[in-house]
């Protein structure tokens, strides 16, 4: 056990983060660095910066109609799978009832099952049924997508709540609805709001499954993305992926700014 413990505190953790480290930021430091190229094509600046790349989005607005709609989609599949995973796991950390492991399963399956056959699964079942809102279908699999993050987080969060509070504040004559809102929810706050903060992220920089449900009449910012770097060898799309981390990354710090990830992790 001891010696378990000295290779984990010895000299090889530091070089191991530092590579774990170097090894998630490297490709986001050079997409950072392509976006301020001057050049027409994609290359490293050497000597000069430039914002030109940044400066041209206003002249596709196809990009911007994108992030409003990515916008939309996030904020309304984050609001349903904060609602349906708050529910659902209340049921399965509160309650033992039959097929309660199959019901953890399918709440979390998203996460196991590829996006890739989620979307072209989502994408037969619409067809097959006659229903062609593109907007709906988008909002149907993202919201299934983001499910579990929610589910996840608020499990975590009621694991350790004293449901005698509860049981305290209904005694006293709070009704149900009255003792949730009131004792149980400011309590779990926490995992709710990170929850919705990871569900609104994974939507909003979804392309796995986004590009069997898009359309002409709503489209989306990662798969106008992912189109344009398609035919395109110029460093707009650096530009719109560095504006897209840093979207992600205030969401992030927002979070810990409310609340603190540490307590979040605890």
């Amino acid at each position: 056990m001891n010696k378990k413990a000295y290779v984990l505190r010895g000299p090889l953790l530091p070089l191991w983060t530092s590579a774990v480290i170097f090894f998630l930021l490297a490709p986001l430091v050079v997409v950072a660095l392509v976006s301020f190229s001057p050049l027409d094509h994609l290359s490293l600046p050497t000597s000069d910066f430039s914002l030109k790349w940044y400066r041209r989005l206003l002249e596709h607005p196809e990009f911007m109609t994108g992030a409003l709609h990515s916008i939309i989609l996030a904020t309304e599949a984050a609001c349903t799978a904060v609602l349906l995973g708050t529910l659902t796991a209340l049921a399965i950390v509160r309650y033992r009832f039959p097929f309660r492991e199959l019901v953890r399963t399918i709440a979390t399956a998203p996460l196991i099952v590829p996006m890739v056959m989620t979307g072209l699964a989502i994408l037969m079942m619409f067809s097959s049924l006659g229903w062609f809102d593109q907007h709906f279908r988008l909002y149907a699999g993202h919201a299934i997508l983001t499910l579990p993050y929610v589910v996840r987080t608020v499990s975590a969060s009621l694991t350790g709540f004293d449901m005698n509070q509860e049981l305290a504040a209904r005694n006293l004559g709070a009704s149900p609805l009255e003792a949730f809102v009131r004792i149980t929810l400011p309590q779990i706050a926490a995992g709710v709001f990170a929850g919705g903060v990871f569900a609104f992220i994974v939507s909003f920089d979804n392309v796995g499954l986004s590009i069997f449900l898009v359309g002409a009449q709503f489209n989306i910012l990662p798969v106008e993305l992912f189109s344009y770097a398609s035919y395109s060898n110029d460093p707009m799309a650096a530009a719109v992926s560095v504006l897209m981390i840093l979207f992600s990354m205030v969401a992030i710090a927002l979070l810990e700014y409310c609340f603190g990830l540490r307590r979040l992790m605890s």
